[in-house]
C-alpha cells in the first residue's frame, strides 16, 4: 500500500497555508512575477530588545476566493519552481508547533506534533488499514508516503536550523530575546538571519529558486 495523490485539489482549498519564513519571501516574489494576488500574515514571533523587532518564526498565506492563489484548476502553478514544504508533506502535516524559550541557556527550540489530515480523501480511505498496522510497524508512514514523510523531515530540519542560528546570536549577545511584544514592528526571521549568515540563501537553495524565477521573467 502506497499513498498516491489523486490531484483532487481539496488541500489547496481547505485552509490558509502555514509557511516557514523564507517561504513567505519566495512566494511573495513568485506571486508578483506571475501577477497573482498574495496576502500573508505572521504567525509566532519573539521580541529582540537589541533591534526592537518582533522576529517572525512563521507565516500564514491566505486563500484568495477560497483557494490558494497559485492553484490553476487542480494543479499547482509553481510546482516546478518552488512548492512550500507543508504542501509537499500533505497530508502528513504538523498538528501543533510549540516554540520553547530557555532563557538561562539562551536557546530557542521547537517541539512539533505531526499527524495525518482526514481532509485528504486518500487518508479517509486508508485510515483503518494504517491504524491496524501502525502498532506492528511504527515506521509504516515512511513506507506509505516516503516523499511526504521526507518533506516533513526537511521542514523540521530547516525550522531547527533557523532556531539554532538565532540561538547562537543570542548567546553571542547580538540579540536579546524575550516573548513577543504586541505593537512592535515585525521582521521576517529569515531576512534577519541573512544579515548575519549571508550563506543562508545558498544553504536553503533559495538562490536556485531566484534563478528559476529570473528565467521565468525572461520568458514572459
Amino acid at each position: 500500500m502506497r499513498f498516491v495523490c489523486t490531484l483532487c485539489g481539496d488541500c489547496c482549498r481547505a485552509s490558509p497555508v502555514s509557511l516557514l519564513p523564507h517561504e513567505d519571501v519566495i512566494l511573495r516574489e513568485l506571486a508578483e512575477a506571475l501577477g497573482l494576488p498574495y496576502k500573508s500574515y505572521n504567525g509566532y514571533y519573539m521580541y529582540d530588545r537589541v533591534s526592537g523587532y518582533n522576529l517572525a518564526f512563521s507565516y500564514v498565506m491566505d486563500l484568495v476566493d477560497g483557494k490558494c492563489p497559485f492553484l490553476a484548476g487542480n494543479l499547482c502553478r509553481i510546482q516546478n519552481i518552488y512548492k512550500p514544504l507543508i504542501c509537499r508533506s500533505f497530508p502528513y502535516i504538523p498538528r501543533q508547533v510549540k516554540y520553547n524559550i530557555d532563557s538561562y541557556n539562551r536557546v530557542v527550540y521547537a517541539t512539533v506534533e505531526y499527524g495525518l489530515s482526514l481532509m485528504c480523501p486518500v487518508i479517509k480511505r486508508d485510515r483503518s488499514v494504517l491504524e491496524k498496522y501502525s502498532e506492528l510497524n511504527p515506521g509504516i508512514l515512511s513506507e506509505y508516503m516516503p516523499y511526504e514523510y521526507d518533506a516533513a523531515n526537511e521542514m523540521e530540519r530547516i525550522r531547527s536550523l533557523f532556531l539554532a542560528l538565532l540561538s547562537t546570536l543570542w548567546r553571542l549577545g547580538i540579540v536579546e530575546l524575550e516573548p513577543g511584544r504586541p505593537g512592535a514592528p515585525v521582521y521576517n526571521l529569515y531576512l534577519f538571519l541573512v544579515r548575519h549568515y549571508p550563506d543562508l540563501p545558498h544553504i536553503l537553495k533559495v538562490d536556485q529558486v531566484t534563478k528559476r524565477l529570473a528565467e521565468l521573467k525572461a520568458h514572459e
